[in-house]
């Protein structure tokens, strides 16, 4: 057999550690099954940080504390990972923290290597999902954002100014509608109430006209992509609400990184 017969190894799967910073191991838990839906080629390793900590982040504040207590417990384990996914939806401070980190890592293993060698890739939900839906629309088209508490309307809106960092691309935002519960209560209530509560935010936002992308503004709400997409269709009509695409960040952050690591950009 000649060379160019010699078929190519084919590479082994992108290690992936997934990251909830707060210490509800059931919301990590409750990831998974989403993930394992996507047939991706990718290692999984689940991370929930250990107690005491913050069981719900519930706001800015929250995340900024939860990132402290992680980042100790973290960084022993950022050389046996390829790629890192904050499981937060918000601008958590860890995204910027762990590339601090995983560059230092980068830059020392592709030392002297032409540029190869074991990169490291980060990203949160929340900056998946935003980087998704702005993909996926034609330019004329939104996005928004079904979160948990109201703090999180404030909040996100400013996180995706800083982001997007304004000019036009922040044009295409077109808000956050949220549903008063945490993430703890999207588990914990009756699902009845649950499902009403997140359509009643979706139709609220899609009420603002034009928006052609939703973001399940929370981790805990995995699985509740049905309940959105009911409330499209009730409120834009069976055509134009099937047409709203429904973006899990968790999802997206896992499509990203993974495709990332094997095209090793």
């Amino acid at each position: 057999m000649s060379s160019a017969d010699t078929p190519t190894p084919t590479p082994p799967p992108p290690r992936l550690l997934l990251i909830n910073p707060n210490t509800t191991s059931s919301m990590t838990e409750a990831l998974q099954p989403a993930i394992s839906s996507l047939q991706l080629p990718v290692s999984v390793t689940l991370f929930t940080c250990p107690a005491p900590g913050i069981p719900s982040i519930n706001s800015p504040a929250d995340s900024a504390r939860s990132a402290d207590l992680c980042l100790p417990h973290l960084l022993h384990l950022l050389p046996h990972y390829d790629t890192f996914l904050i499981a937060c939806y918000s601008h958590h401070p860890l995204v910027h923290l762990l590339k601090r980190e995983t560059t230092a890592l980068t830059s020392a293993a592709t030392s002297g290597a032409g540029g190869t060698g074991a990169r490291k890739y980060v990203t949160g939900i929340f900056e998946a999902s935003v980087l998704a839906c702005l993909s996926l629309l034609p330019e004329h088209e939104r996005f928004g954002i079904v979160s948990t508490g109201k703090v999180w309307e404030t909040a996100l809106t400013d996180a995706v100014q800083a982001f997007l960092h304004g000019g036009e691309a922040a044009t295409r935002y077109a808000g956050t509608e949220t549903t008063g519960l945490n993430a703890t209560e999207l588990h914990d209530l009756p699902a009845e109430e649950v499902k009403q509560k997140m359509k009643e935010a979706t139709k609220r936002l899609l009420q603002r006209g034009n928006v052609g992308a939703i973001c399940l503004g929370c981790a805990g709400m995995v699985g509740l992509d049905e309940a959105v997409r009911e409330a499209c269709v009730e409120e834009l009509g069976d055509e134009k609400g099937k047409r709203v695409h429904i973006v899990d960040g968790v999802k997206a952050g896992v499509g990203q990184l993974v495709g990332n690591a094997r095209c090793a950009f």
